[in-house]
């Protein structure tokens, strides 16, 4: 199991502690179970040193000198994205079924919005860019992006060969404050944050149209649900991809990938396979199931094992968690 480190929380140690939406975050996203989240250590951005090089040694005779050398360190600047969803209930939607049914009628609209953030979190994590969109943070697929070997990152690519535009993905991570992790800014909090304007049931005044398209209000439940996620990838070795899984050739099971020695290949790039932890969507998840069924009695590398309280399917001792997040229209990656 991946290492937290002290300082760093989950958002599966939230929900132990009774977080009603924490939890419902959790179940509607699996990776975010597994993300150790720390503040960042510079108010709204997050500075790491990361090694780039040793010194080499040098062999000697007696009485020979040799130069003094010393480690490469290069400094690198993570941030954080934030984004928010506000739900706002009229006091006569709201009151159906009866004053006693608004707790209940408000947690079912805000379980949608809940949804709606834990769906755009998992999306962030994983094909989160910049160069999209200039308030999301970096993801996944924004680092580990290429199978050119001009790029560094490219070694923890592998090409499943899909070259049409019905591809997806795997990635397998292995989570810690060494390797990789999430950040919040300072005076935030991990997860999702939820404010209530209307505690306790209280009525507050909202704005709308009316029929003409004139601005009124009128008297309703208010509250907001915010989030702040940046990715920390300390060191990218701890990380791979396989990436040009053609998901068409994987359904009809014509000239289709072998998920199985593509993780085997996706595993040795990495520095401790044994702490990783493999995402990939349901349609790969099945198939993978279908591909090995006879390896699981036979012991060819695919197991169930008890993770976190959950029977899930494992490879080699790595758990291998759903993430729906993952798409079956990924592009070529080249």
């Amino acid at each position: 199991m991946a290492i937290k480190g002290v300082g760093y929380v989950t958002l599966a140690d939230v929900a132990k502690k009774g977080d009603k939406v924490a939890e419902v975050l959790t179940l509607k996203n699996p990776m975010l179970k597994d993300i150790p989240y720390t503040q960042m250590n510079e108010g709204t951005i997050h500075k790491e040193s990361i090694r780039s090089f040793l010194p080499k040694p040098v062999y000697r005779k007696a009485n020979q000198a040799i130069a003094a050398q010393k480690s490469g360190i290069e400094e690198r600047t993570f941030s954080a994205a934030h984004f928010e969803s506000r739900s706002q209930m009229d006091a006569k939607v709201a009151e159906r079924g009866g004053k006693e049914r608004v707790g209940i009628n408000r947690w079912n609209q805000a379980q949608g919005h809940i949804q709606g953030m834990a769906n755009e979190h998992a999306n962030l994590a994983i094909y989160g860019s910049p160069a999209g969109e200039g308030n999301k943070d970096v993801g996944f697929m924004d680092i580990y992006y290429t199978v050119n070997s001009a790029v560094e990152t490219s070694k923890q690519v592998v090409d499943a060969g899909g070259v049409g535009a019905d591809n997806t993905s795997i990635l397998m991570v292995n989570w810690g404050p060494q390797s990789i992790f999430g950040v919040y800014p300072a005076g935030t909090q991990a997860g999702l944050k939820r404010t209530d304007y209307s505690a306790g049931n209280k009525l507050v005044q909202l704005q709308g149209l009316d029929a003409a398209g004139n601005t009124g209000t009128f008297y309703g439940y208010d509250e907001i649900f915010e989030l702040d996620h940046g990715l920390v990838v300390k060191d990218w070795r701890q990380a791979s991809r396989i990436a040009n899984i053609d998901v068409s050739n994987l359904i009809a099971n014509t000239s289709a990938a072998d998920l199985i020695d593509q993780l085997i290949t996706a595993s040795y790039k990495l520095d401790d396979p044994m702490g990783a932890i493999i995402y990939m969507n349901r349609t790969v998840h099945a198939i993978l199931h279908k591909q090995v069924r006879s390896d699981v009695s036979t012991g060819g590398g695919l197991t169930f094992m008890n993770y976190g309280g959950e029977q899930i399917l494992s490879f080699n001792g790595m758990p291998i968690r759903i993430a729906d997040s993952l798409l079956n229209t990924e592009a070529r990656v080249i």
